[in-house]
């Protein structure tokens, strides 16, 4: 009998042990007791004492789609989304076949301007050349004192057309031409 108790208490004590173990480096890993060095992070030595907060760097965003990457000025160190015209420099595939849907000799960092994203402008060129509007008319209606809508601008400048359909259309080759663009530059650079 004496054996089973000392073997059962040996057993249980080891037990502890083990756990009392474990708790001590969960709790150095999540910030609690001592610092480490690092003053003001972690949990406060003295209960009811909120602990400094130490300054953090802000969080990276999250990037889906390089035309979609924010970068850093160099002025305020904060992050600027890139311009519809940054977007056509960096992508030169993209370029050369929206310049297509232009008549020749047309600035695309001009007409790119002020488009609130790449889709919208390519998407406004397309109607542009499907329904022969002046891009600069349809451009004036998307991004001016009032915006609207490629929609609105459509019914706007050519009542006769099926504005929704036009749109439609117009996105699915915006859409399009931007994947294609990023698969043959991403092909070209290999």
């Amino acid at each position: 009998m004496h054996r089973r108790f000392t073997f059962v208490t040996g057993i249980i004590g080891a037990f502890a042990l083990v756990v009392a173990g474990t708790t001590v480096e969960l709790r150095a890993q999540r910030g609690a007791g001592t610092t480490h060095g690092n003053p003001g992070q972690g949990r406060p030595s003295t209960p009811g004492t909120p602990a400094a907060k130490a300054p953090h760097a802000p969080a990276t965003p999250k990037v889906d789609h390089p035309d979609k990457a924010t970068h850093p000025t160099k002025t305020t160190g904060t992050s600027v989304k890139p311009t519809v015209g940054d977007q056509l420099t960096r992508n030169t595939n993209l370029t050369a076949r929206i310049q297509g849907l232009f008549p020749a000799g047309t600035d695309l960092q001009k007409a790119s301007a002020g488009f609130k994203n790449l889709g919208q402008f390519v998407a406004a060129a397309h109607v542009s050349r499907n329904l022969d509007i002046p891009f600069d008319s349809l451009k004036a209606k998307m991004i001016g004192t009032k915006p609207e809508s490629l929609g609105q601008a459509i019914s706007e400048l050519k009542p006769a057309a099926d504005a929704k359909t036009e749109v439609q259309k117009a996105q699915r080759a915006a859409d399009t031409e931007i994947k294609d663009s990023g698969k043959r530059s991403a092909s070209t650079a290999s």
